[in-house]
């Protein structure tokens, strides 16, 4: 109760100073969007409202249960983390309702905790992203939306609210969420909260897997106003996690190495603050956007016989950001231009070893765009041209400062009503990023200690074909991304992924299928390598197949199920351990009674078959000595949501 007092708090102060970013307009998707031409061209993955309703009590790894090219490693909140195309998020550029965010704090854990409960879409452009997306989007983009109250309301309605809850065997998690909203004149607003806590889960052999336990906290504010032909908009969100977890939080331990659990605190805020005109076709359609983000990850040791005086260390990474842009439309191609800008910083601070420290990086990057997207008889086509000014500042002091362009093209021909060819390509400057926080030492204050980093660049490439007739698509792409001059540490590696997808989807009256298969292989400067040598970079996915399912048995009850499979991938470079394939199934049956129209259950059985496997995502599984993090046995769970 006192954790979910402080996240409300929070979200009060929060309010009340709204340094934040631009709030998106409204945009409805249904489901995981299909369209030949977003998975053949760019290999899109659309996330919307029925997927995000069915997970909305669930974590990231449900979000993507179904899109085996977009990996999520980690058996709890803290240390999920997500890869596209094998690619760290951390390549890619990443917003939560426009406001950029800064991953760069712990290899130990996740990159952003997101509750699947606060989401309206998601979109991933993996590879070939707008030259709008902002900067670092060297591996493509990864954009959250939040839900608003007018997102909510029912035609007529000025007030409403949903209360869900759940609960979960598998370490007796319960879950809780609030969602109240409304809307008086021109002014909406939104409020959720959400607690789960729970105790160790244990995994597919009956094993407890120590220090598990849920403890989240997550809550958000939206208010907007409607002010006449322009429309604002200020949202928060924040999230904490405060527990005992393992010593390096994403794995179990190491052989011969300190594993006692320690404390770790995490606690994430995004603010964003938004003015959009609406588009009325004329040439002047703008939009402003502040936002701050901000993610503190703190650990502390715990006190022993022997120790008094434990090590401690504070951790934090925030960006601030401004955009500027315009969207007009001339002979039926729409143009969006505008400037960005972007203070990144990583900070620690703390005692390790005994030795107390602190160390901070810089970054500064400015930078203009245009990004032209439109049809023309058979050909829908994109292109997008940015330039961006980068400033780095390191912990010694040294400035590293770099310029560069970045391109992007795309192009699908629609050869039949049914048959359409699509390409893609990118190039994207990089500039110095900041590292990992908890990575900055002594070695960082020396004199020349940057000297080896060198500006970053990406090349990314797309080949896809697809064929869509009424509800059936089939199809498949080619895919490629190279990073050149990518920061590892105080050093730079050149990393590449390329890879193919297939995909078959079936929709029918009541019902869905679809099967979707990924090979994705991962190299760092030109050889195999391992999950160790990745930190920050990238997975290892391998072979990847996915399997989902749906039908309504009735109006009133729905049944479904996703099926999971990871094939066997052999160790690389220094691996000890080959990575070892699985299959997980997980099913569900969902009923919303006719008389009550505001209220629905629905039964879940994860991991039907208690399967004992560490994810493919996850780090360690290559190495015979690190003890991985296995993901949770069967659970099987029941939750129930009211709507008023």
């Amino acid at each position: 109760m006192a954790a979910s007092r402080r996240l409300a708090a929070g979200l009060l102060c929060g309010a009340c100073f709204p340094l934040t970013v631009l709030a998106q307009e409204p945009v409805m998707l249904e489901g995981i969007v299909l369209t030949a031409e977003e998975q053949a061209a760019l290999g899109r993955v659309e996330i919307g409202a029925e997927r995000l309703e069915d997970v909305a009590t669930g974590s990231l790894d449900d979000v993507f249960a179904e899109e085996p090219a977009v990996s999520v490693g980690g058996g709890i909140a803290l240390t999920e983390q997500v890869f596209v195309n094998g690619i760290d998020q951390q390549q890619l550029a990443v917003t939560v309702d426009g406001a950029s965010q800064n991953n760069s704090l712990f290899h130990h854990t996740g990159t952003n905790v997101i509750d699947p409960g606060l989401l309206k879409a998601v979109r991933v452009d993996p590879g070939v992203a707008g030259a709008d997306a902002g900067p670092y989007a060297l591996a493509g983009s990864l954009a959250y939306t939040t839900k608003s109250a007018i997102d909510l309301l029912e035609p007529g309605q000025t007030f409403g609210g949903k209360v869900t809850t759940g609960y979960s065997d598998n370490g007796n998690t319960a879950t809780g969420a609030l969602t109240l909203y409304g809307k008086q004149g021109p002014v909406d607003a939104l409020l959720y909260l959400r607690r789960d806590s729970g105790d160790d889960y244990e995994d597919g052999a009956g094993n407890e897997v120590a220090n598990t336990g849920a403890d989240l906290d997550s809550g958000m504010i939206k208010l907007g106003a409607d002010l006449g032909d322009w429309r604002a908009e200020f949202g928060m969100t924040r999230i904490e996690d405060d527990a005992l977890r393992p010593y390096r939080a994403n794995i179990d331990g190491i052989l011969g190495r300190t594993n006692d659990p320690r404390r770790y605190e995490l606690i994430q805020t995004s603010r964003t603050l938004s003015l959009k005109k609406a588009d009325d076709g004329g040439p002047w359609n703008p939009e402003f956007r502040l936002s701050k983000s901000e993610n503190e990850v703190n650990t502390f040791d715990l006190a022993t016989d022997d120790t008094s005086d434990p090590d401690f260390n504070l951790g934090t990474a925030s960006t601030v950001s401004a955009v500027a842009q315009n969207v007009n439309e001339w002979n039926g191609i729409e143009f969006t231009t505008g400037v960005d800008i972007q203070n990144r910083t990583g900070h620690y601070e703390g005692q390790f070893r005994g030795e107390m420290n602190s160390f901070r990086e810089d970054n500064r990057n400015t930078g203009v765009f245009t990004q032209a997207r439109g049809s023309i008889d058979r050909f829908d086509f994109g292109a997008g041209l940015r330039y961006d000014w980068n400033e780095f500042t390191g912990a010694n002091g040294q400035q590293i400062d770099s310029d560069g362009a970045s391109v992007n093209a795309s192009v699908t021909w629609h050869a039949t009503d049914a048959l359409s060819f699509s390409g893609a390509y990118s190039s994207v400057f990089g500039g110095t990023q900041i590292g990992s926080a908890y990575e900055y030492w002594t070695d960082n204050t020396a004199a020349g200690a940057y000297d080896d980093l060198e500006p970053g660049r990406a090349q990314n490439a797309v080949l896809g074909v697809a064929w869509e007739q009424g509800g059936t698509i089939v199809g498949g792409d080619l895919f490629s991304t190279k990073l050149n001059n990518a920061r590892k540490g105080l050093g730079v590696v050149d990393a590449k992924t390329e890879g193919y997808r297939l995909f078959v989807s079936q929709e029918w009256q009541g019902g869905s299928a679809s099967i979707r298969y990924t090979d994705t292989e991962v190299e760092i400067d030109g050889s195999g390598t391992t999950t160790y040598y990745l930190r920050d970079l990238g997975m290892i996915p391998g072979r990847m197949l996915a399997l989902q399912v749906k039908q309504d048995v009735t109006p009133e009850i729905q049944v479904g199920g996703i099926v999971e499979h990871a094939f066997d991938e052999d160790g690389a470079f220094d691996a000890t351990s080959d990575l070892e394939g699985y299959t997980v199934v997980d099913v569900f049956a969902e009923y919303a009674p006719a008389q009550y129209e505001n209220v629905s259950f629905r039964a879940e059985i994860g991991n039907l078959f208690d399967q004992d496997y560490i994810d493919r995502a996850s780090y360690g599984g290559d190495y015979s000595d690190v003890f991985g993090q296995s993901e949770p046995g069967r659970t099987i769970s029941l939750s129930a949501s009211v709507k008023f």
